[in-house]
């Protein structure tokens, strides 16, 4: 039978049967091998084995959280300000900005007054500016400009 006739669930008893494993074990392998059943019998050796798979989840998952919260700390961080002429008129942290911008934006009459007054605040030359308070530190000798020397 080719692989395109066989539906979801036979594909899982297969896996079931040969590796002696549940359901739910079975359809994680499978979809992480995108349905390919050659991939998934040979993951679900290894992992039987205790071979490297060549991925570890609790890293990435990590690495996505840590991404996550760097990201949310630099957004919370960050000033939104509207400015004519380099003075600044309104000055608003990021996550108040949005806040506020989500709720103009569900009430119909307000975003009607939003879209007129933003076109209005770019034909008199305001602008909006996002800044960031950047916490980096470039103490790293590639940023050290002072220790480059002339060839």
């Amino acid at each position: 039978m080719t692989e395109a006739l066989w539906t979801e669930l036979e594909k899982l008893d297969v896996l079931r049967e040969r590796m002696g494993i549940g359901y739910e074990e079975a359809r994680t392998a499978l979809n992480l091998a995108q349905g390919d059943m050659v991939k998934a019998l040979d993951d679900l050796e290894k992992a039987q084995a205790g071979e490297e798979l060549g991925f570890d989840f609790a890293d990435q998952g990590q690495g996505i959280w840590d991404n996550v919260k760097s990201t949310m700390s630099a957004f919370a961080h960050s000033t939104i300000s509207l400015k004519r002429h380099e003075n600044t008129i309104v000055s608003l942290s990021a996550p108040l900005g949005l806040a506020l911008a989500y709720t103009i934006w569900r009430k119909p009459g307000l975003r009607m007054l939003a879209l007129v007054g933003a076109v209005g605040a770019a034909v008199n030359n305001f602008e909006l500016e996002v800044a960031t308070k950047d916490e980096t530190s470039y103490e790293d000798d590639a940023f050290n400009f002072e220790t480059d020397k002339e060839y």
